[in-house]
């Protein structure tokens, strides 16, 4: 019997149904990744029109000390690593927090929810104009504080250090951690109630509870949140661009900020920034590899 090619039983009716979207996922991922690639062989100048084709030389300039763009890589890196260190336990560790604090509650569930979820309905400029208002040396509302209940005098916290990535990671904690309370009520909301009807009978009080049925059936949803949070933390570029600057020095200039600035700042070096955005890549990559073998092991 000869095979239809369209119609309800079509051999490639399935395959209409994914063109759309295999068209759009061409022309706005799978494009730009090669481009990319392309273009980090190259010493690529938007504004002359140069493109000469010189191999693998900005990947090894980025690893050749007397470089100066190079040694501002490593630094930006190390200054993303910092950050991750710093956020990332809060975004993970407060979201489990608020999601078994809202998850507990026995009235206004949705509305908390909706409380601890609206500030990722903002854009980072709206983000970074609050929180430089809050952290403002002269008239901020934190130094202002502090003044009244405890007269401790203003403190620079956006143009010294640490409290330029204490001012850059709680906007970020107060303006993300919503996403992550959401994928772990979904991942609590999912434990079978008959578990800790069981537990109970046994004996076990909330500590027990927790601690040997919440955090062994949230483990999947932890590593998506771990491997996200983290891939989302290396992304850092808004936040010190806009309150910080990237100072106090280059402490807090951040490895995609200083990539976007080899790019398209004053050194307008697009091969240079395309080499180390792909050693940023593979970075990122090993640093998931690890988390997945990390949560993984013994399994």
């Amino acid at each position: 019997m000869r095979k239809r090619l369209f119609g309800d039983e079509g051999v490639l009716t399935p395959y209409l149904y994914l063109l759309p979207h295999a068209i759009f996922f061409s022309i706005f991922a799978l494009y730009p990744v090669f481009k990319g690639l392309w273009i980090s062989l190259h010493k690529w100048d938007i504004l002359s029109g140069e493109k000469r084709f010189v191999g693998l030389k900005n990947y090894i300039d980025i690893f050749l000390v007397r470089n100066v763009p190079a040694q501002y890589y490593w630094e930006a890196l190390w200054n993303t690593i910092q950050f991750v260190i710093y956020s990332v336990p809060f975004l993970v560790g407060i979201a489990l927090i608020l999601a078994l604090l809202v998850n507990s509650a026995k009235k206004g569930r949705g509305f908390f929810r909706t409380i601890f979820f609206l500030p990722t309905a903002l854009t980072v400029s709206v983000v970074a104009v609050i929180w430089r208002w809050i952290f403002n040396y002269e008239s901020g509302l934190l130094n202002y504080i502090l003044y009244s209940l405890f007269r401790i005098k203003n403190i620079p916290w956006l143009t010294q250090q640490p409290g330029a990535w204490i001012s850059i990671v709680v906007a970020t904690v107060w303006w993300t951690v919503g996403w992550n309370m959401v994928y772990f009520i979904i991942g609590i909301q999912n434990i079978p109630e008959e578990l800790y009807e069981a537990a109970k009978i046994d004996g076990a009080g909330w500590w027990q509870s927790f601690r040997y049925i919440t955090l062994p059936s949230l483990k999947p949803i932890a590593l998506f949140i771990f491997i996200t949070t983290i891939i989302a933390s290396f992304n850092l570029f808004g936040q010190p661009q806009l309150m910080t600057g990237g100072g106090p020095g280059r402490s807090t200039v951040t490895v995609m900020l200083h990539i976007y600035n080899e790019g398209f700042g004053t050194n307008l070096r697009m091969g240079s920034a395309s080499a180390m955005a792909y050693l940023t890549a593979f970075v990122m990559i090993i640093v998931t590899f690890l988390q997945v073998r990390l949560f993984t092991r013994g399994e």
